[in-house]
């Protein structure tokens, strides 16, 4: 393109350069030559008006036609040598004898293999008008200092041009020098360098379209890189999934083996079939999260004003069992009076919360936090346990479906890795923010922050 735009530029500055040189080459030619034949025909009127004065003088003097004839040429040999020294030649005819019509004198160029000229040629007025008058201007210098101008105009023209060409590469490489820069990013970044960023300075329109281009491929690399996250967690999701379900699908399928081909007592048949009807409860507890997980993808919750104190009294009162089956406190306070939301749903978030921090304690000595606080509109939920804690590099993972820190443990002791996936689900359609502060040993705070609509 660069290429193109340089040939289309150059040839239209060429054709204006001549034609505008031809122009002005016509034109003084014109005028030179206009000025030529005006100053001609002006001395030739003064020659002749000179001429037929003395002549007049010559014939009133003359005593017949023949001394006259000849005094008239001695005249005009005077006329010629004075007026040489000008080049010009002039020359006079007798015309006697002769058909002569007085007629204005024409001017012409002549051009001779030893010069050019403006000849002149008219009858003398009046009384003489069988005279003729020829008139003859070397015009040869004037002509070949025109032509030399000329020849200058061209050779500048020539050169000017030459100059122009570089001049201009330069002023176009310069021009498309950035859109070279960005079509390189460009190709770079549809290869799959998207950390590709164009550097040109100023603050003119290319300056301006860089800036608009870096933002551009800012957000492709952002939206590339969720994309990429977002199939590493598909996978990882598949993964697990399939992990997950495997087990129970394997277990059950051994004992039912067992059942058939086995000779079983009546209380080996009812054990087997117990643990069939564990990894079906888990199968179906894993499909029920997965469908719950499925229906709160962009689902808008019905909000109502909920009593805080209330909500902390069901989830005590559901979690009570379990916490003092393993000898672990329930701690609940706050300052928040209500909290908008869906009800349901935020039991759900919560009780999973609480269910979590309570497997992360040891028996005797654990204690988890259901906390309340108000910071300026946002109610902010809180639960916390001194519990054995979240590797650093695993709070950004948590909260994937199946997603364990501890890969050892058993689904017994830690579920199916579902729980938190789903509070997260819940607390994005509330659209509460979620933070995780954990250290392993030091046990782990989840905070929600609820901004009132």
């Amino acid at each position: 393109m660069r290429l193109k735009t340089y040939l289309a530029t150059y040839l239209l500055f060429l054709c204006l350069l001549f034609t505008s040189v031809g122009i002005v080459t016509v034109y003084m030619t014109t005028n030179q030559m206009n000025m030529l034949k005006e100053k001609s025909a002006g001395q030739y009127q003064t020659i002749v008006h000179s001429l037929s004065r003395d002549m007049a003088v010559l014939y009133g003097r003359s005593m017949n036609d023949a001394d006259f004839s000849m005094a008239v040429e001695n005249l005009v040999s005077g006329y010629a040598r004075y007026y040489r020294r000008q080049n010009i030649n002039l020359s006079i005819t007798n015309l006697s004898g002769q058909e002569v019509r007085p007629a204005d004198a024409e001017v012409s160029f002549i051009s001779r293999e030893y010069g050019d000229f403006i000849a002149i040629s008219g009858v003398l007025p009046g009384r003489f008008g069988y005279f003729r008058l020829d008139y003859s201007l070397d015009a040869t210098q004037n002509i070949a200092d025109m032509r030399g101008i000329q020849n200058i105009l061209m050779l500048s023209a020539v050169v000017f041009s030459i100059v122009a060409a570089f001049a201009l590469y330069f002023i176009l490489s310069s021009i498309f020098r950035p859109l070279a820069i960005v079509a390189k990013s460009s190709r770079s970044i549809a290869s799959g360098h998207y950390s590709e960023r164009i550097r040109i300075k100023g603050k003119n329109e290319l300056a301006a379209m860089a800036q608009d281009f870096n933002r551009m491929a800012e957000k492709i690399e952002k939206q590339i890189r969720l994309l990429e996250e977002e199939a590493v967690r598909k996978q990882r999701f598949v993964d697990n999934f399939s992990h997950e379900i495997r087990t129970p699908l394997t277990s059950i399928y051994g004992y039912a083996e067992y059942l058939q081909k086995a000779a079983l007592s009546e209380e080996e048949v009812i054990e087997s079939a117990q643990f069939i009807m564990d990894e079906a409860r888990h199968m179906r507890q894993i499909a029920s999260s997965l469908l719950k997980l499925a229906t709160l993808r962009g689902y808008t919750p019905v909000k109502s004003k909920i009593s805080v104190q209330q909500l902390f009294e069901d989830i005590s009162g559901t979690m009570r069992n379990s916490f003092d089956e393993h000898k672990v406190q329930l701690i609940c306070r706050g300052n928040a009076d209500t909290l908008d939301g869906q009800e349901d749903l935020i039991k759900v978030l919560l009780l999973n919360l609480c269910a979590n921090a309570l497997s992360a304690c040891s028996p005797g000595k654990g204690e988890v936090y259901l906390e309340t606080a108000e910071q300026g509109k946002a109610v902010v939920l809180s639960v916390t346990d001194n519990g054995h804690g979240i590797p650093h590099e695993s709070v950004s993972e948590i909260m994937e479906p199946f997603y364990r820190v501890d890969k050892a443990r058993s689904r017994e002791d830690g579920g199916a890795g579902l729980g938190l996936a789903l509070c997260k689900q819940i607390a994005d359609a509330h659209g509460a923010a979620i933070a995780i502060e954990s250290a392993p040993g030091a046990g782990t705070k989840i905070i929600l922050t609820f901004t009132s609509s």
